[in-house]
């Protein structure tokens, strides 16, 4: 149903409302609410992507784990893993692993194949070749996300790693 126009002959200071003008008011509310319930049912809730940043010249302490950490405030599911490398470096390659943990338990990697970029990819480089572990995707708030650096291009200065999500 279509938005019906009240005219302002209709309305009139000191004049009763007629039910004509009361059933147009009334059936414009009722259209507005269920373009709403449309809206609010078929929309699914983009997030931005979480992002860890390395700045500078990461590989003087080779791999590392738990070079930064987050939490997770509400369910997702995680739908990609990507390695972004800004100044390469002048030989081998750089490969990260993202982790996640449960309460108690050990830390659990999302990934069957890290994300990993050699230095002959260049600036500003983007990985493909991430491959999510599905049987893991799924994280909870409260769950605990970590990054590792499993190997470092030499020089290789600044990344970032993007984690793609929808909410679970």
């Amino acid at each position: 149903m279509a938005f019906t126009a009240i005219d302002s002959a209709e309305i009139v200071s000191g004049k009763p409302v007629s039910t004509t003008t009361q059933g147009k008011i009334k059936d414009n509310f009722d259209d507005h609410e269920s373009r709403l319930q449309v809206i609010e049912s078929g929309t699914a809730v983009t997030y931005p992507p979480i992002i860890f940043r390395v700045n500078g010249p990461y590989y003087v302490g080779g791999a590392v784990n738990n070079v930064t950490e987050t939490t997770i405030n509400f369910p997702i599911r995680i739908t990609g893993i990507r390695l972004i490398i800004d100044t390469a470096g002048s030989s081998g390659s750089t490969e990260v692993d993202v982790k996640f943990k449960r309460g108690a338990a050990a830390f659990t990697t999302l990934l069957t194949t890290k994300p990993l970029l050699s230095y002959t990819a260049g600036s500003n480089a983007i990985s493909t070749n991430g491959v999510l572990d599905n049987t893991v995707t799924t994280l909870l708030a409260g769950d605990i996300l970590r990054l590792d650096m499993t190997s470092v291009q030499t020089g290789g200065i600044g990344f970032l790693v993007r984690i793609d999500f929808v909410g679970a």
